[in-house]
């Protein structure tokens, strides 16, 4: 008899323990899925901000060409009236 009792409360406790571990176990589930949910949106919030970025970028080298261009004819504007002047100024010492 009283082997049966000291197979039962060992019994008992190894449910215990089993119960322990498996609420434990549920417990670090939830955590590793909160974890997981929040790495996806930092992903897609990473991702989001890439995108601007890489937006910004063709925004910027497009003002660039923009400038860039302008001043090409604004200098090429300027060197077709200087050339003309030039060519007065010399038929006008000749």
């Amino acid at each position: 008899m009283q082997d049966l009792m000291k197979t039962a409360r060992y019994q008992k406790r190894c449910f215990d323990q089993i119960e322990g571990i498996t609420a434990n176990n549920r417990e670090l589930a939830a955590e590793v899925e909160r974890l997981r949910r929040q790495l996806e949106a930092a992903d897609r919030e990473r991702t989001e901000q890439d995108a601007k970025n890489q937006n910004l970028v063709v925004q910027l080298s497009n003002k660039e060409q923009e400038k860039t261009s302008k001043l090409s004819f604004y200098h090429s504007k300027r060197m077709t009236r200087v050339v003309p002047l030039l060519v007065v100024i010399a038929v006008a010492q000749d």
